[in-house]
């Protein structure tokens, strides 16, 4: 494939309509992401049922996405090196193929293998979504349009993961037709964002860029990892935002490694009731307020509405350590998937605001997105360690809701310091102006 060949064609159609594009980057949304999601989330729970993991064997299913997308800066510089197509294709197979050869997985190990090879590749998710997102829409819409992919997608996920569960209680054997139907089901939503790159012809420009990189090796692979160091080093506002991040981000991991467990150790859940009462009532709640919090992004910004989102899923694990049936857990789900609305608005729109330019976003979206895979390697094994040696899961949730509520507080401080820093800029911008119009004030007429 000649990579300058697809850099450089115009468009074959006329520039699509806002609409037209809007609702084929929703389509895209459900088939990709909602499937992934919904095959995912579902995979700890048929890992201690189907194949009887323990509890340290589904840490490693749930820290496995989380964790690699550490890989996420890696991704991004391949995306500087290829162009979007290719890279598109490059990410479905290798995130979507190791799911589609896991359907023939006959223990634990072989599945997990099979996961891990998988999200490695779903990695490659986030820098190409922000690049999307500044491509396709302005930035006085573009809280909104991520709103309404994102309720595209989560409800995909809902229903996905509704179906999963009611297939793997009919038969648990289900799961070897749906994860090679889920990989084709991506590639066709693959296919459709390569369509719309194209017909809007977000390629153009591209095409220097990616044959004037320095050839692959072991120096060129180390470069995103330098790279990264030095632009949390030298803009000190992303940093605070990833700190902020990083301390939400201890919180979720504890609840997510733990509720697989909850779900199945303490309640002993079906496969229905709990896809209904977390992978359901999640993506329902994210449903109905995604588009309520990306049109609050769009006014008070990714910083402040991700500050309000922490403080209330400090609820969330006080919620679930009370928990003792599933109308409970669905309960706190309720309360979770509002929250998350809100923080995921903060999670893909920050960075986005926060890059310096729009050539930077996808670099500053993968740096975000690796931050998920540091705390994803001990977040998660903390939480199971502190329930393995106290037998309860109370101490773990407290930790996940003083997480939270800390990360609120970091937020909010963040947020005071750019309007202080933005009012300062004001005033001397202001008193700039003044000063040069008072010469002209004083300097008397020549006749």
């Amino acid at each position: 494939m000649n990579v300058n060949r697809i850099a450089t064609d115009a468009p074959v159609y006329s520039p699509p309509k806002a609409a037209s594009v809007l609702l084929a980057h929703m389509l895209a949304a459900v088939l990709c992401q909602g499937v992934w999601y919904g095959v995912s989330s579902m995979m700890a729970v048929l890992a201690r049922k189907r194949f009887g993991a323990g509890d340290w064997q589904t840490v490693m299913i749930t820290a496995a996405v989380p964790t690699l997308m550490i890989l996420s800066i890696f991704w991004g510089d391949l995306l500087r090196r290829v162009a979007i197509r290719r890279y598109l294709v490059i990410h479905w197979a290798s995130s979507m193929l190791p799911l589609a050869v896991a359907a023939v997985a006959g223990n634990f190990w072989v599945l997990l293998a099979c996961h891990i090879l998988a999200a490695g590749g779903a990695a490659g998710w986030s820098p190409i979504s922000g690049d999307l997102l500044k491509g396709f829409y302005t930035d006085r819409v573009r809280g909104r349009a991520f709103a309404m992919v994102n309720s595209a997608m989560f409800g995909g996920m809902m229903v996905v993961s509704f179906a999963i569960g009611r297939g793997l209680d009919h038969d648990e054997s289900v799961f070897r037709l749906y994860l090679p139907l889920a990989a084709g089901v991506y590639g066709v939503g693959i296919w459709i964002l390569c369509r719309l790159v194209r017909v809007t012809n977000l390629e153009g420009g591209r095409a220097a860029m990616i044959c004037t990189q320095e050839p692959l090796g072991l120096r060129r692979l180390l470069a995103p990892v330098a790279h990264t160091r030095r632009v949390l080093r030298e803009d000190h506002t992303f940093f605070r935002y990833e700190t902020a991040f990083m301390t939400y981000g201890v919180g979720w991991m504890i609840c997510y490694a733990l509720v697989p467990v909850l779900a199945t150790d303490r309640l002993q859940m079906s496969y229905t009731e709990f896809a209904g009462s977390t992978q359901v009532v999640y993506p329902l709640c994210m449903l109905l307020m995604t588009y309520p919090m990306g049109w609050l992004t769009d006014r008070i910004g990714p910083v402040r509405t991700s500050g309000l989102s922490f403080a209330w899923l400090a609820v969330y694990p006080v919620g679930l350590a009370l928990a003792h049936s599933v109308g409970a857990v669905a309960g706190s789900t309720v309360v979770y998937g509002t929250a998350m609305a809100g923080v995921h608005m903060g999670w893909m729109l920050g960075p986005v605001a926060l890059a310096p330019s729009r050539d930077k976003v996808a670099e500053y979206v993968a740096i975000h997105a690796t931050m998920v895979g540091i705390r994803g390697v001990f977040a998660q094994v903390l939480g199971m360690a502190v329930y393995r040696l106290t037998g309860s899961f109370g101490w773990s949730f407290a930790v996940a809701a003083m997480s939270f509520a800390l990360a609120a507080v970091q937020m909010f401080r963040l947020e005071g310091s750019i309007r202080s820093r933005a009012t300062v800029a004001e005033e001397r911008s202001r008193a700039g102006t003044a000063s040069e119009l008072e010469p002209l004030a004083v300097t008397p007429e020549t006749p």
